[in-house]
């Protein structure tokens, strides 16, 4: 992986909100892509077997431990078993559940749901991080990250402004401005918004016209190339941002080895919570891959040497085929695309940014109509049955965020409730959900472990 280098060979590292040291490595403000390519391209050299354009539907779970997961082929429409004597689940958040997002469309919350249905246990799910600055049009690109980078990579920061020209920060944050934390940062934002000082796109201004000749394109290349495409010179204009859903801190409770409560079972990486309490800062995601993705796998490895291959009960398969056959087979119901946008704007205005009790209760009657809607869900063909599973467990995953944030009566970290305001020395604790053996929700509250 080629990380960014300054002229004597060091790496160039910069700090974002609330780093007390500039510790983030970067390859320009594409470094998730960068890293991915460099993984690609061992997995490539070493020759290891990888599925392509499939999707997986369930994890398979047996006498106590999970031994695999049924998948569909995308492009055959096959159904496809694969045995496992570990498997780690690596599925990234559900950041598709919200209007506004800097997720790709497979990010649909699916691995939360699948914790769930296997009896892994689920924590700190009502901690939804927002990121402060999204592209805010043109709507195909609404939610596109504005990288944190712009207001913490260049020799001098990015500005937020309202539409009055008012530095806005100065008010809210005044110790660290724009390099708050997201959660601050992203209320002040939404505040000035709310109160009618946003642009025409519900927006505000972000300006980094002050950098010097050369910066905008070396420290932010993609960045500058969206706004391009839309007829805005950065170095110049400047750029219109707004909130967008980012990343969820909650997921399955793993210990340090990345394993779950269900033996064969793994998680790593945004599915999985307690690595960044109640607010991740910009950067440690990527850091967080890598040391826990080692992990794991040496982990799974090692549990794999001594585990048995297990024998997958025809009757499981059957029914699995028979879930997913229903959907073609219906000739009329519920469509998977309705269905999709009215979670989005659900999840977006009443379990977002500021919440209080009376929206998310709103929310979870909503939502339970769309439970209900989902078991007449259908498509025309193959192509269309992943988006009528990816809704099913968007669903489950949506119901388990509004049961959490509804029981943490405060304001923490991402979790900000404006009928609590205030932290809470009292629920200085983490809410847990899982299945009970009938298939109910069941929450309970835990004290974290402290040295």
């Amino acid at each position: 992986v080629k990380f960014d280098r300054l002229p004597d060979g060091s790496y160039f590292t910069w700090a974002g909100g609330k780093h007390s040291a500039p510790l983030n490595l970067c390859a320009g403000d594409y470094t998730g892509r960068e890293m991915m390519q460099g993984l690609l391209a061992e997995i490539d050299r070493l020759a290891i077997p990888y599925l392509e354009y499939h999707y997986v539907t369930k994890l398979i779970k047996q006498s106590g431990r999970v031994v695999g997961a049924f998948l569909i082929d995308m492009k055959t429409g096959e159904y496809k078993i694969v045995q496992a004597k570990a498997t780690i689940v690596a599925t990234g958040g559900g950041g598709h559940m919200y209007q506004i997002n800097t997720n790709a469309p497979s990010n649909t919350g699916e691995g939360y749901a699948w914790a769930l249905d296997v009896g892994a246990e689920l924590v700190d799910m009502e901690m939804i991080q927002f990121h402060p600055t999204g592209m805010a049009y043109p709507p195909e690109k609404r939610g596109k990250l504005v990288t944190e980078k712009v207001r913490g990579g260049g020799i001098s920061k990015g500005l937020l402004k309202n539409k009055l020209g008012e530095r806005f920060m100065e008010r809210y944050q005044p110790d660290r401005l724009e390099l708050a934390g997201r959660d601050e940062v992203t209320r002040a934002i939404f505040q000035e918004i709310q109160e009618g000082r946003g642009t025409n796109h519900g927006a505000v201004y972000l300006d980094i016209t002050h950098w010097e000749d050369g910066e905008a394109e070396r420290i932010v290349p993609d960045v500058f190339a969206e706004h391009m495409e839309i007829g805005v010179d950065i170095r110049k204009q400047m750029m219109e941002i707004t909130p967008s859903m980012h990343h969820m801190m909650g997921g399955f409770v793993i210990n340090e080895w990345g394993e779950t409560n269900i033996a064969g079972l793994y998680a790593v990486g945004e599915v999985t919570a307690s690595i960044h309490g109640a607010n991740r800062l910009g950067g440690n995601s990527l850091a967080e891959g890598q040391v826990f993705g080692r992990r794991a796998g040496m982990h799974a490895a090692a549990y794999s040497k001594n585990a048995q291959t297990a024998y997958i009960a025809q009757q499981a398969l059957d029914a699995e085929v028979s879930r997913i056959e229903a959907f073609l087979q219906r000739k009329a119901g519920a469509q998977a695309s309705a269905i999709l946008q009215e979670i989005k704007a659900i999840m977006w205005n009443k379990v977002g940014i500021i919440r209080d009790a009376e929206k998310l209760m709103l929310a979870q009657r909503e939502l339970k109509k769309l439970q209900d809607e989902a078991h007449s869900l259908c498509a025309e063909d193959k192509s269309q049955v992943q988006s009528c599973l990816e809704i099913q467990d968007m669903l489950k995953t949506a119901e388990v965020i509004i049961l959490a944030a509804l029981q943490r009566q405060e304001s923490r970290g991402a979790h900000y409730r404006s009928d609590y305001p205030q932290l809470d020395p009292a629920w200085e604790r983490n809410i847990r959900v899982y299945k009970d053996q009938e298939g109910k929700l069941v929450t309970k509250v835990v004290s974290p472990v402290k040295e």
